[in-house]
C-alpha cells in the first residue's frame, strides 16, 4: 500500500474521505459545506440571539437546489435519495442547527404531500416549493405530549370541506411556513385509523401562532398554533378520510428521525470542530504551549470524535439501507428499528460531545458563543418526540418479540 509523499514528509495522517462521507456523495457534501460557511454560519448567531426565523438561510438552501431534495428528479428533486438528504442535513447542522431543523421538517412535509397527495396537489404546491416556499408539519398536541402520532383534534365535514379545530404544541416554522400538513382525525371515518391530513395555508382565518422562546434552536419558531373553525376545502385533504397512519410510519417517521439524527450528528461535529480550532489557537503565555499540546486535551478530542463517527457510521448505513429498501419496493415502515437506534444514539452522543467540547474550551466555551450554542441546540434531541425513553422501549419490545406499539 502506497502512502503519499505529503503524508510521509509531514507525518500527518490523512482521514480517508470514505470515513466521513458515503462514496459518491463527496461533491454534494462539499457543496453543502460551502453553503454552510458562506450563508448559514454568518446568520446563525443572529438567529439564536434574536430568536429570529432563518428565512434567508432557508431561501439560500432552496436557491442551491435543495428545496425538494427527496422528490424524484422529474418533480425537481435531487435524485440523491435519503442518503443525500442525510449528507445535507449533517453538513448544514455544523453551521446552523435552526436552519437545518426547519429544512428537515420542511423536507418531511414536502415528501408527505408528494407521497399522500394526488397529482393536482403536487402540481399546485411543488413548483412554489422549488422557488422557496416553506412547508411545515403540525402534529403534536398538548393533550398527548411527545406522543405526536396520537391526536385528539377533529375536523368534521362542513359543506365541501372540513372545519378544523386543533391545538398544536410544537410546530417548527409556526407562523412562518407558507403551508402546513395538519394531522387531525375525521370523526366519521369508517377506518379504525381515523388520522387525516389536511393542507392548511398560512394566513387563513382562524389560525393563531404564539411566540417560541427556548433553551436552544431559538430560530425555529417552534411555538404553539391554534386552528379555530378553519375551513379546509376537500381538495386540500391529503389521501383519504382516515387511514393516514400508513404515511406516518412510511414517510414522516423515517424522514423526521433520519433528518434529525443527521442534525444531532452535525451539531456534535460542529461543536468538536470549534473546540479543536480553539485548542490549537489558544497559547498559554506562561508555558508557551497551546491547549492542544496537552495530552489530556487530545484524549478528550479523540474520545469525542470516536463518538461522533459512531453516530455518523450508523447514519449513513441506515440511509443507504433505506434507499435500498425504496429501490426494492420495501415499505420504510418495515425499517424503523435501525432508525430508532440511530436517533437514540445520535441524540445521546450530541449531549456528551457538546459537553466535552465545552470542557476542552474552558472558560471561553462557557461564554455566550459558538460552543455553548451547540450545547443548547443539541440538548433538544433526546426530548424531541419520540423521546429517547420511548424509543428505547420500542427497541426493547422488539428485542423480546412483543408488539412495539399498542
Amino acid at each position: 500500500m502506497s502512502v503519499s509523499n505529503t503524508v510521509l514528509n509531514e507525518g500527518i495522517m490523512q482521514i480517508p474521505s470514505w470515513w466521513t462521507c458515503p462514496p459518491g456523495y463527496e461533491e454534494l457534501q462539499a457543496k453543502a459545506h460551502a453553503l454552510g460557511k458562506s450563508e448559514l454560519l454568518e446568520r446563525a448567531a443572529i438567529s439564536d440571539q434574536e430568536s429570529r426565523y432563518p428565512r434567508e438561510s432557508i431561501s439560500k438552501i432552496a436557491e442551491a437546489g435543495y428545496g425538494a431534495v427527496t422528490l424524484p428528479k422529474e418533480y425537481g428533486g435531487l435524485g440523491a435519495g435519503l442518503t443525500g438528504f442525510a449528507v445535507l442535513s449533517e453538513s448544514f447542522a455544523q453551521y446552523c442547527a435552526s436552519s437545518t431543523m426547519c429544512w428537515v421538517m420542511h423536507t418531511a412535509a414536502v415528501q408527505t404531500l408528494f407521497s399522500a397527495g394526488n397529482e393536482e396537489q403536487r402540481q399546485r404546491f411543488i413548483p412554489d416549493v422549488l422557488r422557496g416556499k416553506i412547508g411545515g408539519l403540525a402534529f403534536s398536541e398538548p393533550a398527548t405530549g411527545s406522543h405526536f402520532w396520537n391526536v385528539v383534534s377533529e375536523a368534521p365535514r362542513l359543506g365541501n370541506g372540513y372545519s378544523l379545530n386543533a391545538d398544536k404544541s410544537f410546530v417548527t416554522s409556526a407562523g412562518e411556513a407558507d403551508w402546513y400538513v395538519v394531522a387531525t382525525t375525521y370523526p366519521e371515518s369508517t377506518d379504525s385509523d381515523k388520522l387525516m391530513f389536511l393542507l392548511v395555508e398560512n394566513g387563513q382565518e382562524g389560525i393563531t401562532q404564539f411566540p417560541f422562546s427556548a433553551m436552544g434552536l431559538r430560530g425555529n419558531s417552534s411555538g404553539p398554533m391554534k386552528f379555530r373553525d378553519v375551513y379546509v376545502p376537500a381538495e386540500n385533504r391529503l389521501g383519504t378520510e382516515g387511514g393516514m397512519n400508513y404515511h406516518n410510519d412510511n414517510t414522516i417517521d423515517p424522514l423526521f428521525l433520519l433528518g434529525t439524527a443527521a442534525c444531532w450528528t452535525g451539531i456534535a461535529q460542529g461543536a468538536l470542530n470549534a473546540a479543536i480550532n480553539g485548542a490549537k489557537k489558544k497559547v498559554h503565555a506562561d508555558t508557551g504551549k497551546s491547549v492542544a499540546s496537552y495530552q489530556v486535551i487530545r484524549h478528550e478530542l479523540a474520545k469525542a470524535q470516536i463518538m461522533v463517527d459512531s453516530a455518523r457510521s450508523m447514519l449513513y448505513r441506515t440511509a443507504e439501507g433505506l434507499d435500498k429498501a425504496i429501490a426494492n419496493g420495501t415499505p420504510l415502515g418495515e425499517c424503523l428499528f435501525p432508525i430508532w437506534q440511530l436517533k437514540t444514539h445520535a441524540a445521546d452522543i450530541v449531549i456528551q460531545v457538546t459537553n466535552q467540547a465545552l470542557q476542552v474550551s474552558g472558560g471561553r466555551g462557557y461564554l455566550t458563543g459558538q460552543v455553548e450554542k451547540y450545547l443548547r441546540d443539541g440538548r433538544a434531541g433526546a426530548i424531541m418526540g419520540p423521546t429517547n425513553e420511548i424509543l428505547r422501549e420500542w427497541i426493547g419490545n422488539t428485542l423480546i418479540d412483543v408488539p412495539w406499539f399498542e
